[in-house]
């Protein structure tokens, strides 16, 4: 990994740092930019991208022979498959009950594993290699909270147990998890979608509710976790956890030890957006240990984060030793997970979606 970092150039090695959302289900001039360009390192797909399995194989195919002619690196290629109504992939791609409909099932430890197994097969499939999931967040605000489908219940407890079974079954079929929103969003009023959540609870209640699952979820370890864009007052009261060295640096890397991926949560969400420039969030986040910065929409918020953090590496704004540590996090993550990136042939995937048990499991699910 060593040598591969020294083989590249500067403006490729900060590409790495950001994976993005684009318009369209084809290959296209935006995606040439940011793969010739920008030499970004991974993209996130959404419901916009999406038709059907042999159109998500060819462009995974595509956008990954791209990225490995340019700097012969793979994409990271994510994807929010949490189950219910949180899911990009339709049918014939599986349909899966919510998280919350999952733990209060007669079998939670079957359906999980029935969940992540097939649900890995599926996005290796079509060349889909991490899946922003398993949601963490333990729901305190009832059946009526933000995260009440979204999540394996209320008991810290049993998320912790039923979130590290999904990661373990994701992982050990070959789909990097991601354990979100870290540190845990399920006490919180406002969406962060809309603005900026502030959580005012003692570092010793954190502990009790919010921070099991994901003390849990690193012992294994998780692949990758996502940062919240909520303040916490006994951690930071001044940034939101995603830009917080204390956070990231402090409880998550020091405290706990965790040495995997630490992505943002989308930097573009009105909690960040409403109240940091791009060119602030993408800097605050790097000095806060983040490795990976999500921005999923504006192709001119990409570009301008992409050369701030050039501009921030180049004048000394930010540490060329923990850039070096990032990209190893990055390049370890993307050796053990995608030496083979591509997806599998159009012969194989029609067959498997054309079987009457994929058609069959292929029905919609309520949340």
């Amino acid at each position: 990994m060593e040598r591969l970092i020294r083989k590249m150039s500067l403006e490729e090695l900060v590409g790495q740092l950001f994976m993005v959302g684009f318009e369209g289900t084809r290959y296209n001039s935006d995606l040439e930019f940011f793969l010739k360009r920008l030499h970004i390192g991974g993209l996130i797909l959404f419901r916009r991208n999406i038709e059907d399995p042999g159109q998500v194989a060819a462009l995974c195919r595509k956008v990954q022979e791209t990225a490995v002619e340019t700097v012969s690196v793979p994409l990271f290629i994510s994807i929010d498959q949490e189950g219910g109504t949180v899911a990009r992939l339709i049918p014939p791609f599986s349909q899966f009950p919510s998280a919350a409909s999952m733990a209060s099932s007669p079998d939670p430890e079957g359906a999980i594993k029935r969940f992540a197994g097939r649900q890995a097969y599926e996005l290796k499939l079509v060349g889909i290699n991490m899946d922003l999931a398993p949601v963490l967040d333990v729901n305190l605000r009832g059946p009526e909270g933000l995260m009440a489908s979204r999540s394996y219940g209320s008991d810290p407890n049993e998320v912790a147990r039923l979130g590290a079974l999904c990661i373990r079954e994701l992982q050990q079929a070959g789909i990097i998890a991601c354990a979100k929103h870290f540190p845990g969003i399920g006490d919180t009023e406002l969406d962060s979608h809309q603005d900026l959540p502030f959580l005012d609870k003692t570092l010793s209640e954190l502990e009790k509710t919010e921070l099991p699952p994901f003390r849990e979820a690193v012992k294994i370890p998780v692949g990758a976790v996502m940062t919240a864009h909520v303040r916490y007052s006994a951690l930071d009261p001044a940034f939101p956890a995603s830009l917080s060295s204390a956070v990231v640096k402090g409880l998550l890397r020091r405290e706990w030890g965790y040495n995997g991926l630490v992505l943002t949560d989308d930097l573009e969400m009105g909690a960040i957006g409403h109240h940091f420039a791009i060119e602030d969030a993408v800097s605050l986040a790097v000095k806060a240990g983040s490795d990976v910065l999500l921005v999923c929409h504006s192709p001119e918020k990409i570009e301008k984060g992409y050369r701030t953090i050039l501009r921030r590496i180049k004048d000394g704004g930010l540490s060329e030793e923990a850039f070096k540590e990032t990209l190893l996090r990055i390049f370890h993550l993307k050796l053990r997970y995608l030496t083979s990136y591509g997806p599998a042939s159009e012969k194989e995937i029609a067959a498997y979606f054309s079987s009457p048990e994929t058609i069959c499991s292929s029905s919609p699910y309520g949340p």
